[in-house]
């Protein structure tokens, strides 16, 4: 006998007869299940992408110069609406059914006023923000200053302060219309 011979017959069978080798190759999945899989896939990214907007995330083009400069005409802002709008935020908002962008400058208790020389002031004091315009109240509006902010509310005005259309001329914004602060803001030119 052959030494090797007898290190085969020690190790056991030979390579073709081991055990688990007897199966069949898988087979190839049909083009229905490969359909079917690929539906299951797109349909799951789908709905991941549905609830983070739903839910965490909102998103919108800025329609106007009223944030200039610091959101520009034409910009997409996202914001996160799991975090409460807070002083100075600049968030996304809806008032007449449409999605604007605005700065809060005033929660829940604050004193809004606004002076003669076109100062903000908030609870008695002028208020620090980096703005380039002065603010002026809004002619022919139903707000009284000084305002007092209500429960469950923000004052919001815009960074572009001749432009009026804010909480000058409809009051104070709910909370639950209030989107969150922005977390980004993207140029887009020529569009």
């Amino acid at each position: 006998m052959n030494p090797n011979n007898e290190k085969q017959e020690i190790r056991g069978r030979p390579p073709d007869e081991k055990a688990g080798n007897n199966e069949e190759p898988p087979k190839p999945l049909s083009t229905k299940r490969l359909i079917i899989s690929l539906a299951i896939k797109i349909a799951s990214i789908a709905l991941a992408v549905w609830l983070i907007f739903a839910f965490v995330l909102g998103i919108a083009i800025n329609y106007g110069n009223n944030m200039h400069p610091a959101v520009n005409d034409g910009d997409l802002v996202i914001s996160l609406k799991l975090q409460r709008p807070y002083l100075n935020a600049a968030v996304l908002y809806r008032h007449d059914g449409k999605t604007r962008t605005g700065r809060v400058v005033g929660l829940p208790g604050n004193v809004i006023d606004i002076s003669e020389h076109g100062e903000l002031l908030v609870n008695n004091a002028i208020a620090l923000e980096d703005i380039y315009y002065p603010t002026y109240k809004a002619e022919n509006s139903a707000v009284s200053f000084p305002y007092t902010v209500e429960e469950g509310k923000a004052f919001i005005l815009n960074d572009y302060r001749e432009d009026t259309l804010d909480s000058r001329s409809f009051g104070a914004v709910d909370l639950s219309d209030i989107d969150g602060p922005l977390i980004l803001s993207l140029r887009r030119r020529g569009f």
